[in-house]
């Protein structure tokens, strides 16, 4: 119902459109139409009747007498013009345009005298164009007309001027091409206007009857049928709307998978924290708990172990805690990085000199190997030094007496330092390889850690827009490699 309702509407509209967009073309193309045609029959008029003032010369010339002649003749002269073309009014003009002789009832002409620009422009025309003068029985109209020179002994004496449509015949022609106009508006309006529309109607239902399957594909994809796609067969624009729509399905879609991926990690992450929580927060409980019980009998050595193991249970609460906040922070952008020039060989001996003692401790040596020629690197030395820290804290972890931890530094890449930390541990199975920078992984019997440090420096090592990797083999030792860029400028 909503798409037959969605369809008729927009039929309606359109096609509302189209008509009246038809019935301004129709009534333009009628305007033109009409002023063309009528602009033709003054042309073809003025043309064929444009030799008629030189003819009249022609007549009067062999009658004139020292520049005179009689009036009785020249008035026998235009009333013989009228009679065999009664459209046409004549007047006798001296070299200043003023009439002195004129065929037209009593009392109509009103003009003294004829503007001479015309006449001048209309004898100097040799393209015969469309001339306009000035009508005497009609101030301010202007008329086509024909014009010629007198001329008496190579004198100009005046001008005859030809009125080519009189007012009565102009009354009378305006009355039947008004008739005329208005009864072939009627039949060409209708005409034009019904097989244009059924035409036009018919394309427009072809139109938006493929709108079909776009407003069905929509309607399906709303109503939660998320894989409802709408079909495209080729490269047209409807079908460029079926493409977009396609693609923004497509990308809700993958939103939607994101977002249920995130709900299962959100939940995977509530399950492991209260894991991980519950273990350091019973064994506090439970010692504390002891140490009320036997505060009175239990020795000091005992309530001294006691506090120890409270001591560690509180600290791996609060490195869970913090690394739990860093991470999320990470993930969620609220760190971005500060990215300055450094020495990131004066970073490796620092960080492996504070490690020292405790890796003498356990009976393992650091190295360092760092090329001479090491430039700066551009990164946010906090971050880097957090990343250093954790993987060589890893690389301890599982490391026994007598074995090393190598950190090397090589320029060999251009614009990239690679940065590498090699332990000679226990290393890890292949299975485990691809799983060690998801979060909670804890591989090799691991069940100190907190299982986020891998997953905070592979974070800190892609918001620094490069990548880390991990090479290993089991029971000979695992390789990280990261690179970093060379610092561009050094303020």
């Amino acid at each position: 119902m909503i798409k037959s309702k969605i369809f008729n509407r927009l039929y309606l509209q359109v096609s509302a459109i189209f008509l009246l967009v038809l019935i301004l073309f129709t009534a333009i193309t009628l305007y033109i139409s009409v002023q063309s045609a009528t602009r033709y029959n003054i042309e073809v008029n003025q043309r064929l009747n444009r030799e008629l003032a030189p003819n009249m010369v022609d007549v009067i010339q062999p009658l004139m007498k020292n520049g005179v002649i009689s009036e009785e003749a020249i008035a026998d002269i235009m009333h013989s013009m009228m009679v065999i073309n009664p459209i046409v009014e004549v007047y006798l003009l001296n070299p200043q345009g003023k009439i002195l002789k004129y065929v037209a009832p009593d009392k109509v002409v009103k003009l003294e005298e004829v503007n001479l620009a015309p006449i001048k422009e209309f004898l100097n025309d040799p393209e015969h164009s469309i001339i306009y003068g000035d009508d005497p029985r009609n101030p301010g109209e202007f008329k086509t007309f024909s014009a010629a020179r007198v001329i008496e002994n190579e004198k100009l004496t005046g001008y005859i001027y030809i009125v080519l449509a009189s007012q009565e015949y102009v009354s009378a022609s305006q009355a039947v091409i008004s008739s005329y106009i208005l009864g072939l508006s009627i039949r060409s309006i209708i005409i034009i206007l019904i097989i244009s529309a059924l035409v036009g109607l018919l394309a427009i239902w072809f139109i938006t009857s493929r709108l079909n399957p776009i407003i069905r594909g929509i309607n399906q994809f709303r109503n939660g049928n998320l894989s409802a796609r709408i079909p495209v067969r080729n490269e047209g624009e409807l079908e460029r709307i079926g493409l977009v729509f396609n693609q923004m399905a497509d990308t809700i879609e993958n939103n939607i998978q994101e977002l249920k991926g995130v709900d299962n990690l959100r939940r995977e992450l509530i399950s492991n924290v209260s894991h991980d929580l519950r273990t350091p927060v019973a064994s506090i409980q439970g010692y504390a708990e002891t140490l009320m019980l036997k505060k009175d009998t239990a020795s000091k050595e005992e309530q001294q172990k006691y506090l120890e193991i409270i001591w560690k249970s509180c600290s791996r609460l609060k490195k869970l805690v913090e690394e739990l906040f860093e991470l999320s922070k990470l993930e969620t952008n609220q760190i971005k990085p500060s990215p300055e020039p450094f020495s990131i060989s004066e970073l490796v001996h620092d960080i492996a000199g504070k490690y020292r003692i405790l890796s003498q401790k356990k009976g393992v040596s650091i190295n360092t190997v760092i090329d001479k020629n090491v430039p700066l690197v551009e990164a946010d030395i906090s971050l880097i030094d957090r990343v250093l820290q954790n993987l060589i804290d890893n690389a301890l972890k599982f490391c026994k007496e007598g074995d090393t931890v190598n950190i090397e530094i090589d320029p060999k890449k251009q614009d990239w330092v690679e940065v590498k930390v090699a332990d000679s541990g226990q290393g890890i199975k292949q299975e485990d390889l691809p799983n060690v920078f998801q979060r909670y992984y804890k591989g090799r019997n691991d069940h100190g850690s907190t299982g986020l440090g891998l997953a905070i420096v592979q974070k800190i090592i892609e918001l620094h827009r490069s990548q880390i990797k991990v090479f290993s083999q089991y029971g000979k030792g695992t390789t990280f490699v990261f690179d970093l860029p060379v610092a561009t400028a050094v303020s």
